[in-house]
């Protein structure tokens, strides 16, 4: 279920309430950076936002679950029709967009609205035109940043940004969302998942999906002893099978590279306890996976070859 069309907010009570007041007593400013980790609802959150501010009756829900409510509007990656898939960034032609909007006058004298998901993806010049619009914001303008990585944007964007950042959701939170929304699985499932999923429904749903508890063990086993050329083979067979198993095993191998680093920071030690390799080298191996990964999907490279690369690449560490 997209946020847009999502009934329920799953945790972020607290900040909800907070919000709450702030319209309660007209306190809104004119521009939020609504920011934590990914898949823990901060589209979704923003959207439950909406419906207070815009009247939480039937019409303006049927509405806004439609995109066509006339005082929305929502940025995000458009399709790239020659290339026939997402773009890889947010352009200033969408931008542009916005401030032809928010110079409109609301349907009902209230609020105008923008929702910029995923706001780290606007490229240079894009930003920089949003950056006039939050300079100089028309009357009862309202902006919500959405990122999961707020120190990609301007630091000047930021500063003419309220914060508010939304934390990973407790094992009891997700476990009811779990129950909800993946019916199909056993109590079994969550309780293998949620200590995988980091707060993150998003993440445990993937997780669920593509039967990363295997994954994990896979990878696990990987770090202490490298596989075989057969055995690598089936392995990645069994990656791609599954839906999403590709970028469920990156986030999985990205997982173990945090782990490793944060262990070696708290430690003052390399990988293992081995001080053969600085943190810094472990932060560099991790950034590389990373581009690796991002070049993947943005590209349409082939998946099998990138995890061979994956696979090589940790065995010879």
């Amino acid at each position: 279920m997209t946020p847009r069309k999502n009934d329920f907010l799953w945790g972020h009570k607290k900040e909800y309430t907070y919000f709450k007041q702030l319209i309660l007593q007209n306190k809104l400013h004119h521009a939020w950076l609504i920011c934590g980790d990914d898949g823990i609802g901060k589209t979704t959150f923003v959207y439950h936002l909406i419906r207070l501010i815009l009247g939480n009756d039937r019409d303006v829900i049927v509405k806004i679950k439609a995109n066509s409510h006339p005082d929305l509007l929502t940025i995000s990656r458009r399709i790239d029709e020659k290339k026939n898939r997402l773009r890889s960034e947010i352009l200033v032609e969408d931008i542009k967009t916005i401030g032809n909007f928010l110079h409109l006058t609301s349907t009902n004298g209230g609020w105008r609205i923008v929702i910029i998901e995923d706001a780290e993806l606007m490229n240079q010049n894009a930003a920089n035109s949003l950056l006039k619009i939050l300079e100089e914001p028309p009357e009862a303008a309202l902006i919500f940043l959405i990122t999961a990585h707020p120190k990609c944007l301007l630091p000047t964007i930021i500063s003419r940004c309220r914060k508010l950042v939304l934390h990973p959701l407790s094992d009891f939170i997700l476990f009811r969302a779990l129950s909800v929304l993946a019916p199909d699985y056993s109590e079994e499932n969550y309780q293998k998942i949620i200590p995988l999923s980091q707060g993150s429904i998003g993440k445990a749903l993937q997780l669920l999906e593509s039967d990363a508890y295997q994954m994990q063990t896979m990878i696990d086993a990987f770090f202490y002893k490298p596989y075989k050329r057969s055995e690598l083979n089936e392995k990645i067979k069994y990656i791609l099978r599954k839906e999403d198993g590709f970028s469920t095993f990156f986030c999985l191998l990205t997982d173990k590279f945090n782990f490793l680093i944060n262990q070696a920071i708290q430690n003052k030690q390399g990988y293992f306890g081995n001080p053969a390799r600085s943190i810094k080298e472990w932060i560099d191996i991790w950034q590389k996976i990373l581009k690796w990964h991002k070049d993947t999907e943005s590209f349409n490279l082939d998946k099998r070859q990138t995890l061979i690369s994956y696979f090589e690449f940790v065995s010879e560490l």
